[in-house]
Formats: C-alpha cells, structure tokens, sequence
C-alpha cells in the first residue's frame, strides 16, 4: 500500500526518474510518522508522513525554517516546494513533506558533541529570538506539571507491563507523587518565551567527520521557554552526569543568561511525564516488535528514575552526580 502512495507523493515534486526508497525506522518513538530515504539523480532528501490534521502547522514551520535559514542558520534541512509550488502534500490520508536528506550520524555521548550541541543550540535561540516574543511563565513546566498530576496509576493495566515486578513499579510511582511538591515549583519564575526547537535531542543532532552535519525533526517548533531545549539536550548527552551538566551550561550561557535549577527541575518532570506516557502507550495492541522497541525504551527511563529513588528523594537529583 505505501509503495504506491510514496510513488504517488513523489509524482508531484520534480523527482528524476528512476529513484529508489526506503522506510527508515524509527523505534523509539511514539509517533506514527512514516520515513522514507529516496535516492534520485537529481539528489538524495527525506520523504516524512504527518497526520492529515498537521496541514497548516507543518505549513507554518516551513516558513519558520525560511526565515531561520535567511538569517544565516542552516543546520536544519531545505525543504522543497511541489510541482504547485507548496511545501505539503495530502496524500493517502497523510500529509507529507519532502527535505534535503542530511549525511551523518548520531553522536556519541561524549563532552566535545555536547559542547558542539549546546552552542549551535544557542545559536539556533539567538536567530529564533529575533522573532516576535514575550515573557511570561514556562509552557513546557506547566504542561509537565499538569501531565503529572492528572496521571493516575489506576488507568493502568498491570499485565501489559509483566516484564517488570509490579511492586516495584507501584512503589516508585509512590516515590515519584511524594517527591514532586519538593521540587519547589509554587512560584515559576517569569522567562523569556520564543519560538523553541521543541525536540532538542541527541538522536536529533547528526554529526560527520566530528562536526554536527545536521539538526533533524523540526516538526515539534512552538513557542515555549529556551530552557526546555537546553535541559532536554544536555539530558540526553550527560544523562545526570552533573560535570556535564554545568559544563554544557556554562557554554550556553555564552551567549545567553540560564538557570541551572530551572533547566534540572524541567529535566526531571520531563522524564517523569516520559515515564508516564511510555506506559500508558504500552496499554495499546500494537506489533509485537514495536512492543518490544517501547518496552526497551520505557526500561531505560525506568531504570533511571530508579537509581534517582536508590539515591533518596527527587530534590536531591537537583544535584547529583
């Protein structure tokens, strides 16, 4: 079936034929995108699914890509306009965007990548910030704080997730409602709020020849707070490696002011809500390989909320190492 919806999508953008795709996976996620590799004469780009409804917003993250790469910031990829001169295509009950495909890989957790990270990230905020913006409390902590309290471990199935003890998943979920309310987030300080990259991860930055080639999944763009991308990438790289931690923020603050305890308190409500959100997606009938791909992603996070609660309350992971 995708076979000929791609061969359809492709048919409205100047392709040379012949060309060749392929799906490229992508385990760990819990989005339904479909991404394929096409390889033509006249290029190589990046065929990417959206849901139909994503239309005007993916329309409008093309034109925020434009402006960035006008200003002079160009890691993230060109995106090419249609036969009609737009940059979307409805297509098979999807709607599609075709990119130039970037080389690379993903780099491996090391100071240096994420040194090189965080500085072009916060060359990525200053171009951003030359935009419309305003200062107000943070979406992204708000939006954490509220997935957090409205979870509740009784819409859980405990025999979707047998490959952990279920004790021991109930007495951290324990820990993790005691331990929220004393991360003192009553009073949220008032931050500057712009257009953020909004998926700021290692598995997102490309590196090549051990410099980064390329940024890639721009779908998540929204106005939010400049520390969610800052926490989100260096927890990606130094996991709670606090070295790493005040190293890479040091380099960030660079070029602009940051919060050290702010960036921590959004790393830890986010894992708490990824943690929340892996396992309420576990719940749902899916392919037992894909199952498995989530069940290994929500392992890891689960393996590290548990060391945080090995090593005492919540507060205390504002700084350890």
């Amino acid at each position: 079936m995708f076979k000929n919806i791609v061969e359809c999508v492709l048919s409205k953008f100047n392709i040379n034929h012949p060309f060749t795709f392929s799906l490229i996976s992508n385990s760990y996620s819990l989005s339904s995108s479909y991404v394929f590799k096409v390889v033509s004469s006249n290029g190589v780009f990046a065929l990417k699914s959206y849901s139909f409804e994503d239309y005007t917003s993916l329309a409008f993250i093309h034109t925020l890509l434009d402006q960035i790469r006008s200003n002079g910031f160009g890691l993230f990829p060109s995106v090419i306009c249609s036969k009609d001169n737009t940059t979307v295509v409805n297509q098979g009950g999807f709607c599609w965007d075709l990119s130039i495909w970037l080389p690379g890989d993903m780099p491996d957790p090391l100071i240096c990548n994420l040194l090189h990270s965080i500085k072009s990230l916060a060359q990525f905020h200053l171009v951003m910030g030359l935009g419309y913006s305003e200062y107000g409390l943070m979406p992204g902590m708000e939006k954490r704080l509220s997935a957090i309290k409205s979870f509740s471990v009784s819409n859980i199935n405990l025999d979707s997730i047998s490959f952990i003890p279920v004790i021991s998943l109930i007495d951290l979920l324990k820990w993790i409602k005691q331990g929220v309310d004393t991360l003192g987030v009553s009073l949220l300080p008032k931050v500057k709020i712009q257009y953020c990259w909004g998926d700021a991860k290692r598995e997102n930055v490309l590196f090549r020849n051990n410099r980064i080639s390329g940024l890639v999944d721009y779908y998540a763009f929204r106005r939010d707070c400049k520390e969610v991308d800052v926490a989100r990438m260096i927890s990606s790289f130094a996991g709670d490696d606090l070295s790493m931690w005040t190293t890479a923020l040091t380099a960030y603050s660079e070029n602009f002011k940051i919060d050290y305890l702010v960036c921590r308190k959004l790393d830890i409500f986010g894992t708490i809500v990824s943690l929340y959100r892996w396992l309420n997606w576990l719940q749902y009938p899916m392919p037992e390989a894909r199952y498995k791909q989530g069940c290994q992603r929500f392992m890891e996070i689960f393996q590290r909320v548990e060391k945080w609660k090995e090593h005492g309350s919540l507060k205390s992971m504002l700084f350890y190492d």
